[in-house]
Formats: C-alpha cells, structure tokens, sequence
C-alpha cells in the first residue's frame, strides 16, 4: 500500500497541538501555581519570634529552678535580659539581647520600673524577677512592643510563663 502526498499533507496539518489547546494548558498553569503561591506559609515578624524565644528561656529558668532547687532570676534593662543563678551569690548565667526595634516597659509587683535608670546605674541593684525552687515567681509584666505586634509576657497562677497578644 502506498502512501499519498494527500495523505502525508493532512497527516502534518493534524501533527502538533492548537494554539486554544496550548492557552488551555498555560492557564491551568497559572492557576495552579497562583494556589500554591496563596498557601505558602507568611513569614513571622522579628519581634514575635523574639518573644517566643524569651517566653522560652523564661519558662527553662523557672523549670530548672524547680529541678535543681537553686534560685534564679532575670534583670532587665533597656537592652536585653541576663539571667542569674543565686550560689551564694548572684552569678551571671547568660544574656540575651533585644532588637533595636523592641519597646519595652517592665512593671514589678504592679510597679513600674524604669530601665533607663536602672540600665545607667552604677551600683550592682538585685536582679528584678526571681524563680524560687517550690516555682514561685515574681509577679511581672513585660511588654514589648516593634515592627509586627505588641506582646505581654506574664506568670500565670502555676509559675508559667504567658505570651498575650495586644491589639
């Protein structure tokens, strides 16, 4: 059997896909990946990832102060937290700095404190927030405020600390 030059003509003109077949396939493209687009996940800001992780140690203190039985406590100033440990004395355990976008306001014992003051002064003051080892802790309140939120860090009624979102 031969093949005709008819044949092999239209056999080419029915090759090859259409031009609304190829807009068909590129606009299923389009919406498949504007629905993945929309889905990702939104990127948290500084300051609440900041938060998170201070409400982290915050609680690690207290826990191990119930652990090991020793006293710790956290000072803060305008620039960070240190975190101290009371063996006869206080001694410094680590610091942990803040961003320079952070507001913060400290009130102790309904209290407040000014950090200016405290950050300027010269004379060794006591650490403001103390876990004791039957986890207890000072009553506070810690507000910090930046570029994505403002936060309230507090102890609840078990000695845990909370992380409240402000409007």
């Amino acid at each position: 059997m031969a093949i005709t030059a008819h044949q092999t003509a239209r056999h080419a003109r029915e090759a090859g896909f259409t031009l609304v077949e190829i807009l068909c396939v590129l606009a299923l493209l389009g919406l498949t990946a504007g629905m993945v687009v929309l889905n990702l996940p939104k990127s948290t800001p500084p300051i609440q990832t900041e938060v998170q992780m201070l409400a982290t140690t915050l609680n690690l203190a207290a826990r191990e102060s119930v652990i090991d039985g020793k006293t710790r406590a956290i000072d803060v100033n305008v620039g960070g937290i240190e975190l101290f440990i009371y063996d006869g004395e206080w001694v410094a355990e680590t610091r942990r700095d803040f961003s320079d976008a952070a507001r913060i306001e400290l009130d102790v014992d309904d209290q407040r404190v000014d950090l200016k003051a405290r950050s300027k002064s010269k004379i060794d003051l006591p650490p403001l927030i103390q876990f004791d080892a039957t986890g207890n802790v000072t009553p506070f309140i810690l507000s910090l405020s930046g570029e994505g939120g403002s936060f309230v860090l507090s102890p609840n009624s078990r000695g845990r600390i909370t992380v409240e979102v402000q409007p």
